[in-house]
């Protein structure tokens, strides 16, 4: 039994294959092609592959990670990865790095910088290569270190101001602009926004663009924007109640848990969407299709998210020894529209 589960070497390999050990380690190694010096014929080469498969040989990471100086490990940090947005990237994130042969521990920050501090520690003594990480409010400095240290690090949907640092995000002003042009079209006026407190730089694009599109359609005077902290969230009833008495016909949500929030809250009133309110949001949600509730939402673009943050973080840990100018990576949005209330538009 003993000698059936040890583990299989390249001794073994060797001796099945009836070559040199050297030589096994030189092709198992991908050296086999002369840019280790020595150069195998391919079908000696292709032979000890054959082997070591049907032997099920199991290469030794941490040796190779002696030899390498890396680990194939990248951390992905996100701000709740309970998030359907979140959650959807980092798969496409795992997905790819798999086929790069690349495995990827997550973490989650749930805004708090401490723990963005934390988690990146944890991960570098785990020996990652590199970093993707959504930046939370008070994480410039930790980044910028990161960055002076010359550590491989992309940052994903939110950007450090003013910070020389590779990052992958949407173009959220014209998200903001374009996903309110579908309510001033629908004919609303008294449109308002229910954002968050946080500085973050993606919410901040979104509320200017929800401002520019209101301005330029002579609704300036109806500019109003909420703003919720995070953790206070119940908030969102109040701000609902006042703006009904105010007689507001419509809202932006700037996320989408601020979208579903606010539909529960709405619902929970006995008011309906559109009668009482209508609404756009970031990001659909099976929620708003079984109420058919959203006018419009912003569609974003998680493939690309994932597969251009992870391209990013590949070349610079490719490249880390070497100067490299930060790429920044602007997708644009999807404005997907609903004509599901074509009764209660206001003409």
């Amino acid at each position: 039994m003993g000698e059936r589960t040890r583990k299989i070497t390249i001794k073994d390999i060797a001796a099945e294959a009836g070559v040199s050990i050297a030589l096994v380690s030189f092709v198992m190694n991908g050296k086999s092609d002369g840019k280790g010096g020595y150069r195998v014929n391919k079908e000696t080469a292709e032979r000890i592959r054959s082997v070591a498969e049907r032997l099920n040989y199991q290469p030794n990471d941490a040796a190779r990670m002696l030899r390498s100086g890396k680990t194939n490990t990248i951390g992905v940090i996100v701000s709740d990865i309970s998030n359907k947005f979140f959650a959807d990237i980092a798969r496409c994130i795992e997905d790819r790095a798999y086929k790069h042969k690349y495995t990827v521990l997550f973490g989650s920050t749930d805004e708090n910088s401490q723990k963005l501090e934390n988690l990146i520690e944890v991960f570098r003594n785990k020996g990652i290569d590199g970093l993707i990480v959504v930046p939370c409010e008070g994480a410039d400095p930790i980044l910028r270190k990161l960055a002076d240290e010359n550590f491989p690090l992309v940052l994903l949907d939110r950007e450090v101001p003013g910070a020389d640092l590779s990052s992958v995000v949407l173009n959220n002003r014209r998200a903001g602009g374009q996903v309110t042009e579908v309510l001033v079209k629908q004919g609303y006026r008294k449109i308002e926004m229910i954002s968050y407190s946080m500085n973050l730089s993606n919410i901040r694009e979104r509320e200017e663009g929800y401002r520019a599109c209101m301005t330029e359609n002579g609704l300036g005077e109806y500019v109003r924007i909420h703003h919720l902290r995070h953790d206070r969230m119940d908030r969102i009833t109040e701000i609902l109640r006042d703006a009904r008495e105010r007689q507001v016909e419509a809202f932006v949500f700037a996320t989408n848990t601020l979208a579903l929030q606010g539909v529960t809250a709405i619902f929970r009133q006995g008011w309906q969407i559109p009668r009482d309110f209508s609404m756009v949001c970031f990001d659909t949600n099976e929620a708003f299709d079984l109420y058919k509730t959203a006018a419009a939402c912003v569609s974003q673009p998680i493939e690309r998210f994932g597969a251009e943050a992870l391209d990013l973080l590949l070349k610079s840990i490719e490249h880390r020894d070497q100067p490299m100018a930060c790429t920044r990576v602007v997708l644009s949005p999807e404005i997907v529209e609903y004509n599901k209330f074509d009764s209660y538009h206001k003409n």
